[in-house]
């Protein structure tokens, strides 16, 4: 999957609960438009970090293990505490955006999940490269539609019940 890909899928996932959550009571959503975009970020950012063409360059790409976890956690609650701008309980959702962009590349080719103190792959290829462009179009117009689209229209939808 490609870079656009890996940050759709958790700003698609953000924003489904962003209006699920803010949808049938009238709760302030969970996430503003920056954070679903740092989300977004952090989903692409293995790819961003240390960019890949091929399997085996993906393969020892320190950003795509699982031990860029434990410091990136660190990082963000230190940026928590320090900024004051990325609030607490949105560490988690960064966190994960980035192990799914990982669990993405494991189910696509495998990753070395422990490198560099390992170079054992876990994973392989679920998801043949002919279905990625498709899903990578799939997901584009999920986004379009979830974001540019339809961007208020539950809220759309209460006003006009009120009048």
């Amino acid at each position: 999957m490609n870079t656009l890909t890996h940050a759709l899928l958790p700003a698609i996932v953000a924003g489904l609960c962003n209006k699920s959550y803010a949808a049938p009571v009238k709760r302030k959503k969970l996430f503003t438009g920056r954070e679903i975009l740092l989300i977004a970020l952090l989903g692409a950012a293995p790819d961003i970090l240390n960019p890949h063409i091929t399997l085996a360059a993906r393969y020892t790409s320190w950003s795509h293990s699982i031990a860029v976890l434990l410091p990136l956690s660190m990082l963000l609650v230190l940026c928590s505490g320090l900024f004051r701008k990325l609030r607490p309980r949105l560490i988690p959702w960064l966190l994960g955006a980035y192990a799914l962009h990982l669990a993405c590349d494991a189910i696509t080719g495998g990753i070395a999940w422990a490198y560099p103190f390992s170079s054992h792959i876990i994973g392989k290829t679920y998801i043949n490269f002919i279905y990625w462009i498709p899903i990578d179009l799939t997901f584009s117009i999920v986004a379009y539609f979830l974001f540019r689209a339809f961007p208020n229209y539950m809220d759309s939808r209460e006003r006009h019940a009120k009048h």
